[in-house]
């Protein structure tokens, strides 16, 4: 795995949907922009995926293709759900609906993502409410245009064309839970990287999936692996890793503590424009954590579809985040844009 490990300090996972989880306010951040390859995936080749399946290979390649940023060429929307439970085990419900887009400054910098709270517990926020909190977002933008100027940074230099290597496919979400109280902090952040190099996968089966072959591994903690201390509860893990097969890219994974019995159904697929009701992620036995990606045929690339990240049903899990968050990402439109003039594509059918 020294290779694998090369290739991870190489190449600089992204955060851009790790906001999308409790946010309930604008932010803006600036973000680098990917180079089509990333610098650690210049030496990576496809792997062997007929019998027998080069697994060491293919872990290193479905890596670099979950390494693009091309998620910030879209505006899209998420629904947020948590759900906790008090001392009794009554359950409490909390859902937010967000608008996101990711601002090109003139600069060529891009943000990190803007986010904007469209509704609450089912309740849209008011027209011109909205009105003021974009126009709020807008003038924070400018304000990072102003900054970025004042710095005078170099300008990014453009790609190589001569480079080859791993060309990303689409980019895997991170996401992370945060929760704080009185004299304490609680967070648990969620990474198919993490998983892919903490992790030893066994090749299970093959399958079908929406008309495209899949290999389906499962996977158990490596027992040397060093892991942050928000994704310690790898180690007590065990599940499923799906791959395209030709794609090379994870499209699912999901996970239950090292015990728990895989007998239960996975999560039900959300339908493209809403989140998955709560009643179809049954309780017992319901995944720790689980992350599904959805393909944009006229592009050819993935992208983001489910997080979840389940405090709820195993509250000794996640070092005191004792929440389940459910994430669902959906309305995906290509556009560019800069301030002061946003073009927005057709919608995307997935």
């Amino acid at each position: 795995m020294k290779l694998l490990d090369r290739l991870i300090k190489s190449i600089l996972v992204m955060s851009i949907s790790t906001l999308a989880v409790l946010a309930q306010n604008a932010k803006v951040e600036v973000a680098k922009r990917w180079t089509s390859i990333p610098k650690g995936c210049e030496l990576v080749t496809p792997a062997r995926t007929d019998d027998p399946v080069d697994i060491q290979a293919l872990i290193k390649e479905a890596y670099c293709k979950g390494s693009g940023d091309m998620i910030s060429e879209y505006t899209y929307v998420t629904n947020s759900i948590k759900r906790e439970k008090d001392k009794k085990g009554k359950e409490k419900l909390e859902t937010y609906t967000y608008e996101v887009f990711f601002p090109t400054l003139k600069s060529g910098t891009h943000t990190k993502g803007i986010l904007v709270v469209t509704s609450h517990n089912g309740i849209p926020v008011p027209p011109a409410e909205l009105e003021k909190v974009r126009a709020r977002a807008a003038e924070r933008t400018e304000k990072e245009e102003e900054k970025i100027a004042r710095s005078n940074p170099q300008a990014p230099s453009a790609d190589s064309t001569t480079v080859t290597g791993m060309r990303p496919l689409g980019v895997y979400a991170r996401t992370a839970v945060n929760h704080e109280t009185i004299g304490s902090k609680h967070s648990v952040r969620l990474s198919v990287h993490t998983f892919l190099q903490n992790c030893v996968l066994t090749l299970l089966r093959r399958e079908q999936i929406e008309g495209r072959e899949t290999l389906i591994f499962t996977f158990s903690p490596m027992p040397q692996a060093q892991l942050a201390d928000n994704e310690k509860y790898l180690a007590a893990l065990t599940g499923e890793i799906w791959i395209d097969a030709r794609d090379r890219i994870v499209t699912r994974l999901v996970g239950w503590p090292l015990g728990v019995k895989e007998s239960s159904p996975s999560p039900v697929k959300p339908s493209r424009d809403q989140s998955p009701p709560l009643a179809a992620l049954p309780s017992e036995r319901a995944p720790a954590v689980y992350v599904e990606m959805m393909r944009l045929p006229q592009q050819g690339i993935w992208l983001p579809r489910v997080t979840r990240i389940n405090g709820a049903d195993y509250p000794s899990l996640f070092d005191g985040i004792t929440s389940d968050s459910n994430v669902t990402y959906s309305n995906y439109i290509r556009f560019l844009t800069a301030v002061g003039d946003v073009k927005v594509g057709q919608p995307t059918q997935p």
